[in-house]
């Protein structure tokens, strides 16, 4: 659809005349109302708004895991399974491509 400038030049001015007459009714030295915004979250938003803000207090380092893996590799108890990394890689590499 095209709007010409004459079709926003009436648009315009039936605007102007309807907030002439809306301003002349109003007695004068009185404000409008001032209604304020609001915003109605619904049940799901809240607990959402919920779960995202305990999330986001969450450190981002797991200091238990890290302590953990420090004492098990100092020990020398700790492996990496070279398969189970090969699966990681090719499983995301497979993800990737999916995307």
């Amino acid at each position: 659809m095209i709007i010409s400038g004459k079709q926003i030049q009436s648009i315009m001015k039936v605007y102007t005349d309807q907030n002439k007459i809306t301003q002349s009714q109003r007695p004068a030295g009185v404000a409008p109302a001032g209604k304020k915004d609001e915003v109605i979250l619904s049940t799901q938003a809240q607990e959402f708004g919920q779960i995202y803000q305990a999330i986001k207090a969450m450190p981002d380092v797991r200091e238990d895991k890290v302590r953990e893996l420090s004492a098990r590799i100092a020990q020398g108890n700790y492996s990496v399974d070279a398969k189970e990394v090969a699966e990681k890689m090719l499983g995301r590499i497979m993800a990737d491509r999916i995307r």
